[in-house]
Formats: C-alpha cells, sequence, structure tokens
C-alpha cells in the first residue's frame, strides 16, 4: 500500500509543478501583454476620438497631435506657454538613457492613461513657472520610470518649444498624499506612477522631481 501510494506521488508531483510554473507564467505576461495591447490601440488610434457616453467622459474629444521632436530652427530663452485644450495630445516626454518616450495628454481620467501620459489640469504646462505633473501608468508608459537616476536628463517637446529637465531627487508617497502635487514657486516637473504590484491595487506611487535647466521656445515672446 505503500508502494503504491509513493508512486502515484511521484506521477503527481510533475503535474502539480508544471500546473504551478504555468501559474506563474501567466501571472508574469498579464503586465506586457497590457503594455502591447496599450501600444497598439495608440498606434492605430485616430487623430481625433470621440468617447462614446457608455465608454466614459460624454462627448470628450481625444485629439493625437504629431509633436515635432526633431527642430532645428532658433530658439528663444522666453516665450509664451499656451494651455492646451482637454483630451489634446500637447507634449511629448522623452528620456533617452532609459528608453523613456510617452504622448503627454493635458487632463486626466483612465481614458486618456491609456493612451499616454496625464499633464494634470490643476498642474502647469511644461516650460511654465511652477509644477508641471505627469502620471502615466507603470505597466505601461512609466515602467521604467523606477530606474531614473539623480543627474538624468528628460526633454519635454511641444509645438511651442522644448524644455529640458534634470532629475533632482527619486520620491515615494501613499496613494492619498497631494504634498508632491501641489504648486510649486520652483519650476519643476513631477512624474510619478504606481508602485509595481503583480496582484491587487498598489497603495504606494513612486516618481521623479527635476529641475527645468533649459528652455527653448521656437518663438520670441511678443514685448508689449
Amino acid at each position: 500500500m505503500k508502494k503504491k501510494t509513493s508512486v502515484v506521488g511521484w506521477i503527481a508531483l510533475p503535474i502539480l509543478i508544471t500546473v504551478f510554473c504555468s501559474a506563474v507564467i501567466c501571472l508574469c505576461a498579464i503586465r506586457p501583454a497590457e503594455k502591447v495591447q496599450t501600444y497598439l490601440k495608440v498606434g492605430f488610434m485616430d487623430n481625433n476620438t470621440v468617447i462614446p457616453k457608455s465608454d466614459g467622459i460624454e462627448g470628450l474629444t481625444i485629439v493625437k497631435t504629431d509633436i515635432d521632436t526633431e527642430y532645428s530652427g532658433k530658439t528663444y530663452s522666453e516665450g509664451e506657454v499656451p494651455y492646451p485644450e482637454y483630451g489634446t495630445q500637447y507634449a511629448v516626454l522623452e528620456c533617452e538613457k532609459n528608453g523613456i518616450f510617452v504622448p503627454v495628454y493635458w487632463g486626466i481620467g483612465s481614458e486618456l492613461l491609456e493612451l499616454g501620459g496625464c499633464n494634470t489640469p490643476s498642474s502647469m504646462p511644461a516650460g511654465a513657472d511652477g509644477n508641471t505633473v505627469i502620471s502615466a501608468h507603470v505597466n505601461t508608459f512609466f515602467h521604467d520610470l523606477d530606474e531614473l537616476k539623480k543627474g538624468d536628463k528628460l526633454t519635454v517637446y511641444t509645438d511651442y518649444g522644448r524644455f529640458t529637465y534634470s532629475v533632482r531627487e527619486t520620491i515615494e508617497f501613499a496613494s492619498g498624499d497631494k504634498t508632491y502635487l501641489r504648486k510649486s514657486e520652483d519650476n519643476i516637473l513631477t512624474l510619478y506612477t504606481c508602485e509595481k504590484e503583480l496582484l491587487g491595487e498598489a497603495k504606494k506611487r513612486i516618481g521623479v522631481i527635476c529641475d527645468l535647466e533649459k528652455k527653448e521656445f521656437y518663438k520670441e515672446a511678443e514685448h508689449e
């Protein structure tokens, strides 16, 4: 009887190991699959998309904009910073060192977060005086945000200029903490996302605070 039980155990063990490994692989594949689906959705998105009432904010028009990231014309240290229309992609955030390349939309909400980063409307547009706050999903566009280090350079491209930032510090805060998202007298860029979690909802946010180092406007400011 003992011999029979032992044989059953040896047969069952590989099956259990296979099931366990398969489950782990499936869980690990969740994040990459979500990332691919999001990028595909962005790639095939029309320039103007209206969100139906059943899918989100009724009547929200999402506008995808072609931002020139290779502008080579004359630039100026001073210029005008226009406020974008809600739901419009007005910028591209790039960090060549870490491979970060994110379309940035003016507004917040799940519909926009599926397409890129969200510049909180209560903060400032890139290049303006104050705190520019941009968030994105950790499983897609800000997947490598935690790899940024002090001194790393980031560029925000817009249709009115490009702006270079340098990482000052990394930050961690609770999901309900608004300390780093408030207005600031310093010209800074705050990037944040959820802490990476395989399962469950993340209760911690991680990110970086960056100092504005260089302004390059495409048009000179008009003097009164």
